[in-house]
C-alpha cells in the first residue's frame, strides 16, 4: 500500500512539471488609417458575411504542404476571430476611405439596414506556408438594391512568406486581402456610378 502510495505521489509530481506549448491567438489585420468625415455619403454598399471553404471554417491556422495536397492544421496557432469575419473586416476597413472619396459609405458589419448595395465575397482559397507562397483565391459579386447581380469577377493573387512562422503567415494573408480590398476599391465605384446612371 505504502508503495502504491509513493507511486501515485511521483506521477502526480511528474504531471505538475509537464508543460503544454502555450495557445497563441492571431488576427487578420488592415493596416488602414484612420478615417474622419463629418459627413456620410447617402448611397451606402454593405458587405455580406464572407463565405469561405469547410477546410478553413475552423478556429486553428491551416497551412499546404509546397506542391501536395496535405493540409496543416496547427494545434497551437489559432485565429482569435472567424476567418469569414476577418476578411469581412479587413476589406471593410480597406475599402472605407477610398469609397468614402467616391461618395459611398461603407457600412459596419451588423448594420440594420440593407444597403443600396451589396458585396459579395466566395473565397476559394486561402492558404500557404513558411518561406512559401501564400494564395487567395476569392469570387466577387456586386448586388443592387433589389439583389440583382450587376457585376462579377475573380480575384487571384499569390505572394511570398517572409519567414518561417505564424506572424509571417498572417501577415501575408493580411496583405493578400487588404490587396483584393484596394483592387475592389478602384473597381466598385465605377461600377456603382454606372448603376446609377
Amino acid at each position: 500500500m505504502k508503495r502504491e502510495f509513493v507511486i501515485a505521489v511521483a506521477l502526480l509530481a511528474l504531471c505538475g512539471c509537464a508543460r503544454s506549448d502555450p495557445t497563441n491567438y492571431y488576427l487578420l489585420e488592415s493596416g488602414a488609417e484612420p478615417v474622419t468625415t463629418d459627413k456620410m455619403p447617402k448611397t451606402t454598399l454593405r458587405i455580406a458575411q464572407v463565405e469561405i471553404p469547410s477546410y478553413l471554417n475552423r478556429n486553428n491556422i491551416v497551412s499546404r504542404v509546397k506542391g501536395e495536397t496535405m493540409l496543416i492544421v496547427a494545434e497551437f496557432h489559432l485565429w482569435a476571430e472567424p476567418v469569414g469575419a476577418g476578411t469581412r473586416r479587413v476589406v471593410e476597413e480597406t475599402l472605407l476611405k477610398p469609397m468614402l472619396e467616391a461618395g459611398i459609405n461603407v457600412l459596419p458589419a451588423g448594420t440594420a439596414s440593407g444597403g443600396d448595395y451589396t458585396l459579395l465575397l466566395d473565397i476559394a482559397r486561402l492558404d500557404g506556408n513558411f518561406n512559401e507562397k501564400a494564395v487567395l483565391d476569392c469570387r466577387w459579386t456586386l448586388l443592387n438594391r433589389e439583389e440583382r447581380p450587376i457585376e462579377s469577377g475573380v480575384y487571384r493573387a499569390e505572394e511570398m512568406v517572409n519567414g518561417a512562422d505564424y506572424n509571417a503567415l498572417v501577415a501575408t494573408e493580411s496583405e493578400l486581402i487588404r490587396d483584393m480590398g484596394r483592387h475592389l476599391a478602384d473597381a466598385l465605384p465605377g461600377l456603382i456610378n454606372k448603376n446609377r446612371q
